[in-house]
């Protein structure tokens, strides 16, 4: 998010003394920010917010969507809460509770590995860019794509 943005919403929610909640939908590739967020009256509201945002953006395709997972932060700074989209989707709700937590877990890992091999990825094609002399990204999101060199 832009820093004068941020600043101009983190004003507006100290006048309004209501927090400003924004959300990053993380879905195995690079994240997806709200630059703009909602103000709402405490956690338990953005929380049953951001529940309906993963209904929503699930609805229908609850196999595509299982793995992803939406970010709350409150005033852009902390985040309060993650919600995985697969502890939502009801065509899980026939599997025993045990074979259930396994599944969100499969889920949970399987973006985790996404997520760390397009991270990979980026940074081999940087590093090969770099040894041709050729151009290459150096930063992805704000994160230097090569680490450690």
């Amino acid at each position: 998010m832009r820093k004068r943005q941020k600043r101009d919403l983190e004003e507006e929610s100290k006048g309004s003394k209501m927090p400003n909640y924004t959300f990053e939908l993380r879905d195995g590739f690079d994240p997806i920010e709200d630059d703009v967020g909602v103000i709402l009256t405490d956690r338990q509201d953005a929380y049953q917010y951001a529940r309906g945002v993963v209904r929503e953006l699930m609805s229908g395709r609850e196999a595509q969507t299982r793995t992803w997972r939406l970010d709350v932060y409150e005033n852009s700074e902390e985040r309060v809460f993650a919600i995985p989209f697969a502890s939502l989707d009801e065509t899980l709700a026939h599997l025993q509770p045990e074979l259930r937590v396994l599944v969100e877990g499969l889920c949970e890992r399987d973006r985790r590995l996404c997520e760390a091999t397009q991270s990979a990825l980026r940074e081999s094609r940087a590093r090969l860019g770099r040894s041709r002399g050729k151009p290459y990204l150096i930063t992805n999101l704000g994160k230097r794509t090569i680490t450690g060199g």
